[in-house]
């Protein structure tokens, strides 16, 4: 039992960076095995809350913009609707994982005549943020 309460104690905040990044063994018991992949599915609750709080926004807005009488808010609106919509989820998984992969690790100059900015793109590269987007 100490044992088991030791890996509680050494994996159950490793998900949100809290506790040593250990290695893994091959001699885990039950409680042990039970204990590191709930560690990983903080993970899944945390996306899901964020999915669940933007994605509120974000449809509460097309919604009023899909209504609203102006062409200019209610034809963007229309169109990415249409293509969520109609579109697989796997696809849309795949479509966002790709595009952002594709992307510098370093960052993009945008070059505007008088001044250069560069945009940090390292933090788009990882694949938990394609997966984010999708789900949002």
């Amino acid at each position: 039992m100490s044992e088991c309460l030791q890996t509680i104690h050494d994996y159950a905040l490793r998900s949100i960076g809290i506790g040593e990044r250990l290695l893994p063994r091959t001699d885990f018991t039950l409680c042990e095995q039970f204990t590191l992949i709930g560690s990983g599915l903080i993970w899944n609750i945390y996306f899901g809350a964020l999915a669940l709080f933007l994605g509120f926004f974000l449809a509460t807005g097309l919604a009023v913009a899909k209504n609203s009488r102006h062409r200019l808010l209610r034809k963007p609106a229309e169109w990415f609707i249409f293509v969520f919509r109609g579109s697989p989820l796997f696809i849309q998984f795949f479509l966002f994982y790709e595009a952002f992969v594709l992307l510098p690790k370093v960052g993009i100059d945008i070059n505007l005549g008088f001044v250069t900015i560069t945009a940090e793109t390292r933090w788009l590269t990882r694949a938990w943020l394609g997966a984010l987007i999708v789900m949002f």
